[in-house]
């Protein structure tokens, strides 16, 4: 393997030559493109060539784009011999510590494009900020995949081979849409994409060579020959199980080789800005237009998500045997993944404020939505995978004198939750990550409940902790496992224990809500045979919503599976 960096140039010179020394200080020739710029930067350029020490410089009689200039480059480095070139912007926007972990991942997995994944701080304009999430939504329906997580920074490996023959087999984008249509079309072809975190600053005084309208227009146009793209492709991406390419792998789920001490965080903020964009579009263009944006990636997960498919058949079948009124067709299993992603925008909604009261269908003989639910004394509230109780949460934990505690078991669920709180600062819910019940954990949902204050828990699904248990009880025909932890927490905290759900019905949200115990009793000597008996309740209670609503289930395994011996689900 042998690599080079690239950087292109149009009319940026105040730092070029302390990038292009910050370069070489990784041993890597450079070479540098001037794109047709004035004459202060091609006499800069001219004085930086220097072959014998690794710079090299070519210019262009006229200016043809950013993409013309790296593509020229990678030209260049293919006569010189090198297999992979590194894409260096010339303003210095960009972290350039992180050559040696890009260089490392280029020689792991020679084949891949390596991006870097911006990590701004408050220098970047929020109109940069916005556009670049418009252009990502466009790229995961271009893709039909989440996996390029930023198609748009400057900071790259490419594989010279593989992008030159994009260029002269398919063509690309020549100016500002450059970026991300090659990223997609390597994609396509298979090529895999690995992400470096990389800190990117918004230099003062520096010059953008952005244009507002014909960029946004040349760009706008691009994502219209992508989208065109992808749907020529889709019966060969179907065909491959969910593949755009024989290479290329269906399901990649994060990256391995994705660097950072902190992804998590990296990965939070991605998802909040997603949300804000999402709960933007809400806003302004309504909850058709966000459908409209999630539509492609339904889609994705609908088509490569076998198991999910097929449990999602599995239950209907189950629930039309029982009265429900959807059939189990494979249109029916489609909307059931269509209605999954709608309560997904709808939490979304809720907590960006956009959901109120007034979207609730509360019963006849409640006047307030407070009337109907214990405000005024603690609750356990059992809940499940159905329809979506963040309504209720979003409204509810509005009132400053009035908190409410969900406990979650599940890393992916909690970082969602606390994306959710940050939509709503004002928020009075509190989420408690946990991964079993111990004394600690007791103790203080113990005092929370003495202030009178709400604990939410899921009774559907996975209990809580290694130590916990399950019982099997009737539900849709078959015994189905239904968590201890739940019960045997709502015992603990001797206070009124309710069943409860809410779920869209049309433009509205519908409620139920009722006591299943003042406070529950578990007799030392007969605990499971009690637990099994409020679990009973539960599941019929549950199991009468369900039939009424099953494309309300968002249960996408299988619920029936028989507990294997020594297994402490």
């Amino acid at each position: 393997m042998k690599i080079c960096a690239v950087i292109p140039t149009y009319n940026h010179h105040d730092v070029l030559g302390d990038v292009v020394a910050r370069v070489r200080e990784y041993d890597l020739p450079v070479i540098i493109i001037d794109d047709g710029s004035n004459t202060p930067t091609h006499d800069i350029v001219a004085a930086l060539h220097d072959p014998e020490n690794g710079v090299t410089c070519q210019h262009l009689a006229e200016n043809g784009g950013k993409g013309v200039a790296v593509m020229a480059g990678l030209a260049m480095a293919e006569r010189a011999g090198f297999t992979h070139a590194i894409q260096v912007d010339a303003d210095g926007q960009h972290n350039l510590d992180r050559l040696t972990e890009m260089i490392r991942i280029a020689h792991e997995d020679p084949t891949a494009l390596i991006t870097g994944l911006p990590v701004y701080d408050d220098s970047i304009p929020q109109k940069r900020r916005i556009g670049r999430w418009v252009s990502h939504v466009w790229v995961w329906i271009e893709t039909l995949s989440t996996h390029i997580r930023d198609s748009m920074c400057g900071f790259r490996v490419y594989p010279v081979s593989e992008s030159l023959a994009v260029w002269r087999e398919e063509g690309c984008g020549r100016k500002m849409d450059f970026d991300t249509e090659l990223m997609v079309r390597l994609y396509w072809r298979g090529v895999p994409v690995h992400h470096v975190p990389t800190e990117v600053t918004y230099p003062e005084n520096n010059t953008s060579n952005f244009r507002m309208w014909k960029d946004n227009l040349l760009i706008s146009w691009m994502h219209t020959r992508l989208v065109f793209g992808m749907l020529g492709r889709l019966p060969g991406y179907i065909w491959r199980g969910g593949k755009f390419a024989q290479n290329q792998t269906a399901d990649r789920g994060q990256d391995s080789k994705d660097a950072s001490a902190h992804w998590a965080e990296i990965d939070e903020r991605g998802m909040y800005f997603g949300m804000r964009f999402l709960g933007w579009v809400y806003r302004v263009a309504g909850r058709r237009a966000c459908l409209a944006i999630m539509l492609p990636v339904i889609v994705y997960f609908y088509l490569t998500g076998g198991i999910a498919r097929r449990a999602s058949h599995d239950f209907l079948t189950r629930a039309h045997q029982n009265g429900a009124p959807v059939a189990p067709t494979r249109w029916n299993s489609f909307r059931h993944f269509l209605r999954f992603g709608e309560s997904a925008l709808d939490k979304i909604a809720a907590w960006c404020g956009e959901l109120k009261i007034d979207d609730l269908e509360l019963p006849d003989d409640a006047d307030n939505l407070f009337a109907y639910m214990p405000r005024d004394q603690a609750a356990v509230l059992l809940v499940s995978h159905f329809g979506n109780m963040e309504l209720v949460r979003a409204i509810a934990s509005r009132d400053r004198d009035f908190r409410v505690n969900v406990l979650l078991h599940q890393k992916n669920a909690a970082r969602f939750g606390r994306v959710l709180q940050k939509l709503a600062p004002e928020s009075q819910v509190d989420l408690i990550e946990v991964t079993d019940i111990g004394p600690d954990t007791a103790i203080m949902l113990r005092e929370r409940v003495e202030r009178g204050e709400w604990i939410v828990i899921a009774a559907d699904r996975v209990a809580i902790g290694a130590r916990d248990k399950s019982v099997a009880v009737p539900f849709l025909g078959q015994d189905a496992n239904f968590p201890q932890g739940p019960f045997v927490l709502a015992y603990l905290l001797q206070c009124p224990v309710y069943m409860a759900a809410a779920w869209r019905s049309g433009k509205r949200f519908k409620i139920e809500w009722q006591k299943l115990a003042d406070t529950m009793t578990l007799p030392r000597k007969h605990r499971t045979e009690a637990i099994t008996g409020y679990a009973t309740q539960y599941a019929q209670w549950l199991e009468k919503i369900v039939v009424m609503e099953p494309l309300q289930w968002f249960n996408f395994h299988d619920f029936w599976a028989k507990k294997k011996d020594g297994d402490d689900q």
